[in-house]
């Protein structure tokens, strides 16, 4: 799932112990300083600079349409396509064949070979999908029937163009879900967290409203196992970043400013005030982000430092199995999830870094397998980090319908 920071920009140091911070070099800070000189000048002297909400309405329109269309089938997929996915990839293509059922396909131009190279964590994104429209269904009186990879389930490699599932409707047989109604309200929260901790009979609803066949959802607020997950969770970021090629398949899919968030609406979205500024002061460039000693990159290090201090309750989702069918069923998990959490007043994120499957991640993932009792022929597929917001949350873009659905 999409875990990188939202917003880039400098943050005050946190109140409690984390992973010691690697001094950004002498030039760098220089340079910062006067990049926030410039920026202040930018910020000043452009009172209606453009995109100073942190996404475009234009952006998030199907959050509002949701539900509309005249069309049954379409109004159940503009409910699915608000689901969680890898990077706000969106890799969802949907059939409405003549026989009144759903097909869900995965879009082979959405992928992420650096990072997730079995896509692995986008048939989790593909999972998410099927529970939301099955969700959407039963409010509207609808038994939703999914059967996984219909045609077979693809190999542990890639997924291919077989469909991912095929959703059959019926009348009536089931009753509606009441974690659909926080459906609006669901995000993926990437800022640190408040200092209310989590109360202990919140973590056991939690860990309920994810528990599936197949799927089994445990959680901590022991302060040592969380001390050791955070560490965790700093030194996996720090791998992807420094690791130049899986780096720069998120800076790829980083979308700058108001004008980039819209036009695209997918990938990391950085919006706002202060990212418009930074654009314009050319700190926001693809080549800044790759820059090691650039603020830009020295600041997506410090953010993830500061999600440690106010971290104090994980939840880790694992399959008993290791196949396909086990990575969808992991996906409609972790929406109830973060449903359950909205319900809660509480807010989620995914930074599942340690579990991708890329080389240099992989003496670290032993690591964690050992700290949470991985069993051979298990497989933990989220790992997700649960407190209270902070400030007001954010919605993120979506393509249009039409966008999705095929003829």
């Amino acid at each position: 799932m999409d875990t990188s920071p939202t917003d880039p920009a400098p943050t005050t140091p946190s109140r409690a112990s984390a992973p010691e911070a690697l001094p950004a070099p002498a030039p760098a800070r220089r340079g910062f300083v006067r990049v926030l000189g410039s920026t202040a000048v930018i910020v000043a002297a452009t009172p209606l600079l453009p995109g100073c909400a942190p996404i475009p309405d234009a952006a998030i329109e199907p959050w509002r349409s949701a539900g509309r269309d005249p069309d049954p089938r379409r109004r159940l997929v503009s409910w699915a396509i608000l689901a969680p996915n890898p990077h706000n990839l969106q890799p969802w293509l949907v059939e409405l064949p003549a026989d009144g059922s759903i097909v869900l396909r995965h879009d082979p131009t959405r992928t992420l070979p650096m990072t997730d190279p079995p896509q692995r964590q986008l048939a989790i994104g593909h999972g998410a999908f099927l529970e939301l429209l099955t969700m959407a269904a039963a409010a509207e009186g609808l038994r939703a029937t999914v059967e996984p990879f219909p045609a077979g389930e693809p190999g542990p490699d890639a997924l291919d163009a077989r469909p991912v599932a095929r959703v059959r409707l019926a009348p009536g047989g089931t009753s509606p879900d009441p974690l659909f109604a926080q459906v609006g309200a669901r995000t993926t929260w990437k800022s640190p967290f408040a200092a209310t901790p989590v109360a202990p009979d919140a973590l056991a609803a939690l860990l309920a409203a994810a528990t599936r066949p197949g799927v089994a959802a445990t959680g901590t607020q022991d302060p040592a196992t969380v001390a050791k997950l955070n560490d965790l969770m700093v030194r996996a970021w720090e791998i992807e970043q420094r690791t130049p090629r899986t780096w720069k398949e998120s800076v790829d899919l980083t979308r700058v400013g108001a004008a980039e968030i819209t036009k695209h609406r997918d990938g990391i979205s950085l919006g706002g005030t202060m990212m418009e500024a930074l654009r314009l002061a050319g700190q926001m460039t693809p080549e800044k982000a790759m820059d090691p000693s650039s603020m830009y990159f020295s600041s997506g290090l410090k953010r993830v430092r500061d999600w440690v201090p106010n971290t104090g309750t994980w939840i880790w989702l694992t399959t008993t199995a290791r196949g396909r069918a086990a990575q969808l069923e992991a996906g409609r998990a972790f929406v109830r999830l973060q449903l359950a959490a909205a319900s809660l007043g509480l807010v989620t994120q995914p930074p599942s870094q340690v579990l991708q499957e890329f080389p240099e991640m992989r003496a670290l993932q032993r690591e964690f397998g050992a700290l949470v009792g991985q069993r051979d022929g298990d497989k933990v597929q989220m790992l997700v980090r649960v407190g209270h917001p902070s400030g007001a949350a954010t919605k993120s873009p979506r393509r249009p319908l039409d966008a999705f659905v095929r003829a």
